[in-house]
């Protein structure tokens, strides 16, 4: 009896009739004006048919290669997924900055066993990050009672005209919306954070833990977000900027115009959250 293997077939049509190598990427993002130097936030969700004739190290030695040693490739790190900051502390379970895999995706987790990568301190928000400014870039995350406020590696992002990369990953990934949010908070139509700070346990390089506090997001504000508002504005100004090479789609911004697109937003009384009923 004749059988047809689907999974199979869409891996060899996007692997062939749609497949890339890392020469066609690196000249791709060049092209989109990624370079050297450049500081890169990367989203990703590794799919086996994107069409990249390669693995996920290879994808990850292509960015490397494209900011170069004196630029920074990062990327989230979170050891959670489909559940709040709140609901993540409240199970008490201990970020170890060595051990704890990162759940933000294959690339993610590949990136972070990865020779020379650094990994911030955050309960809830560890960044990873790998370039000559690493170690720097990521320092003191265990310090800011907001982990994508004011003094975070993410307001690092915008100081250091950081762009952001998104690879067959939603709009709704990109976490430096949260240090927008943080930044216009008060006009905000819910309350952005919950009344009180709660506390995370890290495990340090040094094998030693310690609780950390940290604010969370608040449900109402979880609830009322809107991303797809913000995202068709990105696209309206021309900040977001959509891309495709093989199978894979991308996804390209910059910080300070996307910051820049919220401030417009605000000033003249639009917003990405709902008001409460």
């Amino acid at each position: 009896m004749f059988s047809w293997d689907l999974s199979g077939a869409k891996f060899r049509v996007s692997r062939w009739v749609c497949g890339y190598d890392k020469r066609r990427l690196s000249s791709s993002l060049m092209k989109w004006g990624i370079s050297s130097g450049d500081v890169l936030m990367v989203h990703a969700a590794w799919r086996t048919t994107n069409g990249f004739r390669g693995r996920p190290v290879e994808m990850i030695d292509t960015l490397k290669e494209v900011v170069g040693p004196d630029g920074l490739l990062v990327m989230p790190s979170l050891t959670y997924q489909n559940e709040s900051s709140r609901e993540f502390l409240s199970r008490e379970i201990p970020m170890d900055v060595r051990r704890s895999a990162s759940r933000m995706g294959l690339l993610s987790e590949v990136f972070r066993r990865g020779k020379g990568v650094w990994r911030s301190l955050s309960p809830t928000h560890p960044l990873l990050a790998w370039g000559s400014q690493a170690k720097a870039f990521l320092e003191d995350h265990d310090k800011v009672l907001v982990p994508f406020g004011s003094g975070s590696p993410f307001s690092r992002l915008l100081d250091m005209n950081g762009k952001i990369l998104t690879i067959d990953a939603p709009f709704s990934a990109v976490t430096f919306t949260h240090f927008i949010e943080d930044r216009v908070a008060e006009t905000i139509p819910v309350p952005l954070y919950e009344p009180e700070p709660m506390e995370g346990m890290v495990v340090d390089h040094e094998g030693t833990s310690r609780k950390v506090p940290v604010k969370v997001i608040s449900g109402v504000a979880n609830r009322s977000r809107r991303d797809h508002v913000l995202e068709a504005e990105l696209l309206k100004q021309g900040v977001l900027k959509r891309r495709r090479v093989g199978n894979t789609r991308f996804g390209l911004l910059d910080c300070q115009a996307m910051t820049e697109v919220v401030d417009h937003m605000v000033a003249s009384g639009r917003h990405f959250f709902d008001s409460p009923q």
